[in-house]
C-alpha cells in the first residue's frame, strides 16, 4: 500500500472527529430561530453581551502576587466529562474559569458558561471566564462574548493560517484577548505570527490524548524575551509539576482533574502553588 494510500485510509484523530461533529452542531445553532449569525450580530450591535475584563492582567494577578514569594496563576477548569475523568467544579482564587462548552465529547454547553459567570459575577476581583470549545468560526466567538465569556481558546492543530489570524483579530475586536493553543514548536510559530499574547502549551497531545509534561518546557524559550504570558495546559498533577515550571518562567497553569480528585481544594490549591490562605 502507498503512504499515500495509507493516508488516506487512516483513522481519523480525536481531534478531527470532535471538529466534524462541531462542525455540524454549529450549522444546526446557526439555521435556529434566535441564533442565527445575523441575530447574534445585532444583539452585539445592541450592546447585550455582559461586561468583560481584560484577560492579562487578570492572568497576571494572583493571592500571591503582592507577596515575597509570588507563585503561578490559576486556571481552574469546569467540564461536566472527559474522556475518563468526572465532574469537575471551580475553584478559590483562580485568575480564570475555564468552562468546557463541547456537548457531544465532554457533556458541556453555554448554559454551563453562563452559570459559571453568574456563579463569579458579585466577587470583587472576579476571575475571567474563557469559552474553551474547538473554535472554527466567528459565530462561536459571538456567542462566547453574548453568553458571558471574557476569552476564548483557539486550537492551533485544528487552524489554517489564514483562518487563525481571522478569528484572533475578530474576537480583538470585541476586546477579547484569546488564549492560544500550541503543541509543538511549529503551533508556537504560528502563535507568534499572529501576535497571541496568552499562549496556552497543551501537554495533552489532541489527536491520541496522549500526556508528556515535557512539552511546555521544550517551548518556553520560544517566548522567554517576549512580552507573552505563557501558560501550562494539562496534566498538572502536583507540586513538584508547579515548581519546574515556576522556574522555568511560565506563568499560569489550567487545572482540573487534580483538583476534581482533590478532598480539600483548598488545601490543595494552597500546596500546589505555593499560595497564602485562598
Amino acid at each position: 500500500m502507498s503512504s499515500t494510500t495509507a493516508a488516506a485510509t487512516k483513522p481519523p484523530t480525536i481531534l478531527q472527529k470532535i471538529y466534524a461533529q462541531r462542525q455540524k452542531d454549529v450549522e444546526a445553532a446557526k439555521a435556529t430561530p434566535g441564533t442565527r449569525p445575523e441575530e447574534l450580530d445585532a444583539y452585539l450591535e445592541m450592546g447585550l453581551a455582559p461586561p468583560l475584563i481584560p484577560l492579562i492582567p487578570r492572568l497576571k494577578r494572583n493571592p500571591s502576587t503582592s507577596t515575597a514569594y509570588p507563585s503561578l496563576s490559576l486556571m481552574a477548569e469546569i467540564k461536566r466529562a472527559s474522556p475518563s475523568k468526572g465532574d469537575i467544579a471551580p475553584h478559590a482564587g483562580a485568575s480564570v474559569i475555564s468552562v468546557l462548552t463541547e456537548p457531544t465529547w465532554f457533556k458541556g454547553n453555554l448554559l454551563d458558561m453562563r452559570l459559571a459567570r453568574a456563579a463569579v459575577d458579585a466577587l470583587p476581583d472576579r476571575p475571567a471566564v474563557l469559552r474553551k470549545e474547538f473554535v472554527f468560526t466567528e459565530y462561536q466567538i459571538a456567542e462566547a462574548r453574548l453568553w458571558g465569556a471574557d476569552t476564548v481558546l483557539l486550537i492551533v492543530a485544528m487552524l489554517a493560517p489564514e483562518q487563525l489570524r481571522r478569528l484572533y483579530a475578530y474576537a480583538l475586536g470585541l476586546g477579547m484577548e484569546s488564549l492560544v493553543e500550541v503543541n509543538n514548536a511549529q503551533e508556537m510559530e504560528r502563535a507568534l505570527e499572529v501576535g497571541a499574547k496568552v499562549i496556552g502549551v497543551n501537554n495533552r497531545n489532541l489527536h491520541d490524548f496522549s500526556v508528556d509534561m515535557g512539552t511546555t518546557s521544550g517551548l518556553v524559550d520560544m517566548v522567554r524575551e517576549r512580552d507573552v504570558v505563557l501558560c501550562a495546559l494539562s496534566g498538572i498533577q502536583g507540586p513538584s509539576d508547579v515548581k519546574v515550571y515556576k522556574e522555568q518562567g511560565v506563568n499560569a497553569v489550567l487545572v482540573g482533574e487534580s483538583l476534581m480528585r482533590a478532598t480539600d481544594t483548598k488545601a490543595f490549591i494552597k500546596d500546589l502553588l505555593a499560595w497564602p490562605d485562598v
